[in-house]
């Protein structure tokens, strides 16, 4: 299986038609931004040029303003801030306020991308993504991405910090603490064959780490010219994981072949037949399968 970063083109035509409609989340809910710590605001208020100005939430979730003194803007909406100043510069300090807040710099909701990305580092997100509009912006996989992993932390809330910033890296799932899970992305049926289950949406604090190994394997041992694990990125043939294999030995028993399933019994096989032309009577290696190759009795 090949990725190229002109895959970047095929990602941006499977987001705009799968971009408009993701089950479970409303129009509404998408489109409505918390403010959070380190998030700059644009603050106008209509003739008021001593009160129109930009300020930066601070790490405690408040903003110092004129007149007013700390303002509280971690976890609301621009509308709901907008709100809250209009009612407390309406008594007494200005006749009638016309208020309006707008984001000047989403800094609060971070992610973090590393791995075989063409652009890897921290990006700065206004809510949820879907995965596909990710990958866009990322630049795409490179040529040798198969695995996506997604570390999620139980934190979601507007300052949610990537868990691969956390101090101890995360390098497997086996070495999460309590406070994340992780999330495996078949970056193959995505983007390969165009299974939209694997659109996830991608959340502030999420950690998107992009590797080359699919981490499934299957083996081949007994007489063949390199025994051993092989990974396994998608079904192939008997005849095809032997010759990945470099081939039989001279004292290899072809007729005799024998694959071993993770799930399900036994398969006998007869490589001679297959080799001679009896392609129907080769097997598909899943992940998980082991075949082997007996020695020849003679």
């Amino acid at each position: 299986m090949r990725f190229y970063k002109e895959i970047v083109f095929f990602v941006s035509l499977f987001f705009y038609l799968s971009c408009y409609s993701h089950p479970g989340i409303s129009a509404d809910k998408k489109d409505v931004y918390l403010i959070g710590r380190d998030d700059v605001l644009d603050i106008t208020v209509w003739q008021s040029p001593d009160l129109t100005k930009p300020v930066t939430v601070g790490s405690d979730g408040y903003f110092e303003y004129p007149i007013l003194g700390r303002i509280k803007a971690e976890g609301l909406s621009p509308q709901e801030l907008e709100k809250a100043l209009y009612e407390k510069l309406a008594q007494g300090y200005v006749k009638e306020p016309k208020v309006s807040v707008a984001v000047k710099e989403y800094n609060s909701k971070k992610i973090l991308v590393f791995g075989e990305v063409a652009k890897p580092g921290l990006y700065k997100l206004k809510g949820e993504m879907p995965l596909l509009e990710l990958l866009f912006m990322v630049g795409g996989v490179n040529r040798d991405a198969k695995r996506m992993t997604v570390i999620r932390t139980a934190d979601l809330s507007a300052n949610a910090t990537p868990a691969g910033l956390l101090p101890g890296s995360v390098k497997g799932e086996e070495e999460l603490d309590s406070s994340s899970a992780a999330m495996e992305v078949n970056l193959i049926a995505l983007l390969s064959k165009g299974d939209l289950s694997q659109n996830i949406m991608i959340l502030p604090g999420d950690t998107i780490y992009v590797s080359s190994g699919t981490g499934e394997k299957y083996y081949v041992l007994g007489q063949v010219r390199k025994p051993g694990p092989y990974e396994w990125v998608q079904e192939i043939s008997v005849l095809e994981a032997i010759k990945l294999a470099e081939g039989l030995t001279e004292r290899a028993a072809a007729g005799r072949i024998k694959m071993r399933r993770q799930r399900g019994g036994d398969v006998k096989l007869n490589m001679t037949a297959i080799m001679k032309g009896k392609k129907k009577d080769d097997v598909m290696v899943r992940s998980g399968d082991t075949i082997i190759v007996p020695e020849s009795w003679i």
